[in-house]
């Protein structure tokens, strides 16, 4: 009887996995997948754009792959200082510190969103004469984890405290990466 359900469910998942929605055609985009998703070597952002003007769809997608970028730094900083508050919570003295942190995050990414490396790029034209790109761009997280540290001890609107949470919070996340050095 067990064989039985076993093998029910083994039709019942292959029948669902080819089942085609009526009138739905679907549609493969470029740069989808593990390779442009980010991972524990490299923060990663994907992009869109599409404009009768070549040179507008490539702003687009590149300010489309920058934002979703920074928003996976985001929230792994948001992350990497909660696992941070959380091992030091006996400490009261860090107050709103994950605030001050998300800020300097923030101004960091400003910066370190001029040097993301381009993965690759596709452009294509469709019948209407408008333009498609397609963008992939990636930063390192050694390399951004790095630059915070830097802009952390340079910031005169920091405690020496929150500059020694942040410095210690940095080089715990630096060894945590699978950076392969």
């Amino acid at each position: 009887m067990k064989n039985i359900s076993i093998a029910f469910l083994g039709l019942l998942l292959i029948y669902g996995c080819s089942f085609k929605m009526p009138g739905l055609k679907e549609v493969k985009e470029p740069f989808t997948g593990g390779k442009y998703e980010s991972n524990g070597r490299w923060f990663r952002g994907t992009g869109s754009g599409e404009s009768m003007s070549l040179e507008t769809s490539k702003d687009k997608a590149m300010l489309l792959a920058k934002q979703r970028l920074a928003a996976g730094v985001q929230t792994q900083m948001k992350t990497v200082s909660e696992e941070y508050k959380g091992e030091r919570q006996a400490d009261k003295a860090m107050g709103d510190f994950n605030d001050r942190f998300q800020s300097l995050t923030r101004e960091v990414m400003s910066q370190v969103l001029i040097e993301v490396q381009m993965i690759d790029s596709k452009t294509f034209q469709k019948s209407d004469r408008t333009y498609i790109c397609y963008v992939a761009l990636e930063a390192r997280k050694k390399t951004l984890y790095k630059k915070l540290k830097e802009i952390a001890a340079q910031k005169t609107s920091l405690s020496d405290k929150d500059k020694k949470y942040i410095q210690e919070m940095m080089e715990k996340a630096i060894k945590n990466l699978d950076d392969g050095e």
